[in-house]
């Protein structure tokens, strides 16, 4: 069926704007800021729906998963040898793909913390100032050597080979570290990784007042974000920032009272339920042959990079 519609109907009066040429306005800073806060908040959310999942790792007990944390953590600081850490590197990645999660997502985290703490923060550690060694890259040149303080400044100022080596090693150990701490965090649901830490005779209390803080971050944040869109409904125009974050601190004492209000109700609902104050978590997950032999292959790749 074809429609046929009016020229006048598709030309634009003279005073009418052509809304391919009508630029649009630019988000203040508050909304900026919901929204990167609400993209944060769905990436937990991710992570939650991904530690759910019906896979090999995520079926691993929370008990294994966070000895092994602290056992590879302990290998990756140890292991001094380039070569190994790539080893490591490609090991983690395999255990990646054996997970099933979202690698180019999940890398780009990795990479950005490991390219900040590993990189950035250590590179003045390649030049030949603090670490002696064969230059392959010359920045500054000197008349003849001097001394300030307790570093003795060399006539030639560059990049030296052997500080390369350990900007490398320290960007393979943040590297490694991160992406095998993401690897347990990403195929573990919050509240069974939180109960793993019985086996160190963590206190319920304490494990109780940290998953009450990781539910009250949703609750806030969903509380921020719908005061706020209701407010800007309300709006008509764009406001500039100053007076956006003039009306909503306005209301910041609004949404702790009704995060508040939330809390409360969920404290008496614990209550109704009989809780006495007393907090006893209990993990009902049993180690199973699986999980031993889960164990016993971690076990031995770490003997095995630490040897190699």
């Amino acid at each position: 069926m074809e429609y046929n519609i009016p020229s006048y109907l598709l030309k634009i009066a003279d005073d009418q704007y052509d809304p391919a040429k009508i630029k649009r306005s630019k988000l203040s800073f508050v909304d900026k800021t919901i929204i990167n806060s609400a993209k944060a908040v769905k990436s937990i959310y991710l992570q939650a729906e991904n530690a759910g999942k019906d896979y090999f790792i995520q079926n691993i007990n929370p008990n294994v998963k966070l000895i092994s944390l602290i056992y590879m953590s302990i290998v990756i600081s140890v292991v001094n040898n380039l070569v190994t850490q790539i080893l490591i590197t490609a090991f983690i990645f395999l255990l990646y793909i054996i997970a099933r999660l979202k690698l180019y997502e999940v890398y780009r985290k990795i990479f950005f913390l490991a390219f900040i703490f590993g990189f950035l923060v250590i590179l003045p550690a390649s030049l030949n100032v603090i670490t002696p060694g064969k230059i392959i890259f010359s920045l500054i040149k000197f008349n003849k050597p001097s001394h300030f303080l307790i570093y003795n400044i060399p006539k030639n100022i560059g990049f030296s080979i052997n500080g390369f080596q350990v900007v490398s090693l320290v960007f393979l150990r943040v590297l490694n570290s991160v992406s095998f701490a993401l690897l347990v965090v990403f195929t573990t649901p919050f509240s069974s990784f939180i109960k793993s830490f019985k086996m160190f005779r963590v206190p319920d209390t304490f494990l109780m007042i940290i998953s009450l803080a990781y539910k009250y971050i949703f609750i806030l944040s969903r509380t921020i974000e719908e005061t706020y869109f209701a407010f800007k409904s309300r709006l008509s125009g764009n406001i500039k920032s100053n007076n956006i974050r003039r009306l909503i601190g306005g209301r910041i004492f609004f949404i702790f009272k009704r995060s508040l209000i939330i809390y409360q109700n969920t404290y008496h609902a614990m209550v109704s339920r009989g809780y006495t104050g007393k907090v006893i978590l209990h993990s009902q997950n049993q180690f199973s042959y699986k999980d031993f032999i889960v164990l016993l292959v971690i076990a031995l790749s770490g003997l095995v990079f630490i040897l190699f």
